[in-house]
């Protein structure tokens, strides 16, 4: 008696997952997903732009610091 009432189960959630999916569907759901694409697309996009500005700044400080190095060198004194 058990089996058959876990099957029932399963086929209710079934159905219940169905019919979530049809009004989805039917309430413009693709365009929420492909908005919610674009949005996930430009965050992406932003973050690119964010590591090339530190990538760019970390050359920079590197160059910087390797150039100090440069003009006092061990023996030197002033």
């Amino acid at each position: 008696m058990a089996k058959s009432g876990s099957l029932k189960r399963f086929v209710l959630v079934l159905l219940l997952i169905t019919l979530l999916a049809v009004v989805f569907v039917l309430m413009g759901g693709g365009n929420w997903l492909k908005s919610a694409g674009n949005w996930i697309g430009g965050v992406g996009k932003k973050a690119e732009d964010i590591k090339g500005t530190i990538e760019q700044k970390a050359t920079t400080i590197e160059k910087t610091v390797e150039k100090l190095k440069q003009e006092e060198k061990p023996g030197d004194k002033k």
